[in-house]
């Protein structure tokens, strides 16, 4: 099993596993997620731009489900349910990788895997958008930025919990947009390098606790607001964590969040790496199931 890298072959093994990704019965689990986004989120945001009497920014809900302290906990963990059983050791593996070789099985792993994450978050954001019944602009609207000085009863109401004033008033809006999406990807593909190597140590069970671990704490310390929450990607996910509600001054540079993010990818995919070397694919029927 040669280490040459072939293009054509991590290819080949990406649409497969993505095929075999899509056409299975788990991926429902991401439609019961999308209804329960319009529930939690968009029905709420819909509700206080009719009061308001002017339309959302078709962006502002997927930034809202993005930056949200309990779908910061939902959205990882759906994507967990649905790439459980990453990577696939078993049935036509070991074809592949006689054909393949080993590097670029695990290359092929790796483009299925973030043609995944990009399928997953880019389904939601056009749900989102969808769902949203706004316009398009690059501005945020006034049904958020103006709605707590129109109707001060009803400031710090759950929307304003969804979009805090952290973003809107320091952060464009397609720039949160951008933000969002990449933070997201990169957090993802955090827990699935995390699967790999647990999955390839014949630990499958261990690599789902570790990574869940990862999401509860994560969700559970940005709750808390506590310093420690930043060793964990879920505060460096969420883009309204790293600004005050006022000052134009950053709590923490949201490029700390993006090189925190490259850093931890680099080291897991080397560790990766390392464990894929030495793996020898005896029994994989058996264990990698």
């Amino acid at each position: 099993m040669g280490n040459k890298i072939k293009f054509r072959a991590i290819w080949n093994v990406a649409i497969s596993e993505f095929i075999k990704w899509i056409t299975n019965p788990r991926i429902i689990i991401a439609g019961v997620l999308i209804v329960f986004i319009r529930s939690f989120a968009v029905l709420p945001m819909l509700e206080q731009a009719d009061k308001y009497g002017e339309p959302l920014n078709i962006l502002e809900p997927f930034i809202a489900v993005g930056n949200s302290g309990m779908l910061a906990l939902f959205l990882p963990l759906v994507f967990l349910l649905l790439i459980s059983d990453f990577p696939i050791m078993g049935g036509n593996t070991l074809f592949f990788i006689y054909r393949t070789g080993k590097l670029n099985w695990f290359l092929g792993q790796i483009v299925f895997i973030i043609i995944s994450i990009f399928a997953y978050i880019g389904t939601v954001l056009i749900s989102c958008m969808f769902m949203s019944k706004g316009v398009f602009s690059t501005q945020w609207s006034n049904s958020i930025t103006k709605f707590n000085a129109a109707f001060p009863d009803e400031a710090g109401g759950f929307v304003s919990k969804l979009l805090p004033s952290n973003l809107y008033n320091q952060i464009p809006i397609i720039n949160a947009v951008i933000g969002t999406i990449l933070l997201i990807a990169m957090y993802l593909l955090t827990l699935a390098l995390i699967l790999c190597i647990m999955k390839m140590l014949y630990l499958r069970a261990a690599g789902l606790f570790s990574a869940l671990t990862v999401i509860v704490l994560g969700a559970a310390s940005c709750s808390l607001k506590i310093r420690v929450m930043w060793i964990f990607p879920t505060a460096n996910t969420l883009m309204w964590l790293h600004y005050e509600e006022i000052l134009r001054e950053p709590i923490t540079p949201v490029g700390n969040s993006f090189l925190y993010f490259l850093i931890l990818i680099v080291v897991l995919i080397i560790a990766n790496l390392f464990v894929l070397r030495n793996l020898q694919f005896i029994n994989i029927e058996q264990d990698g199931i």
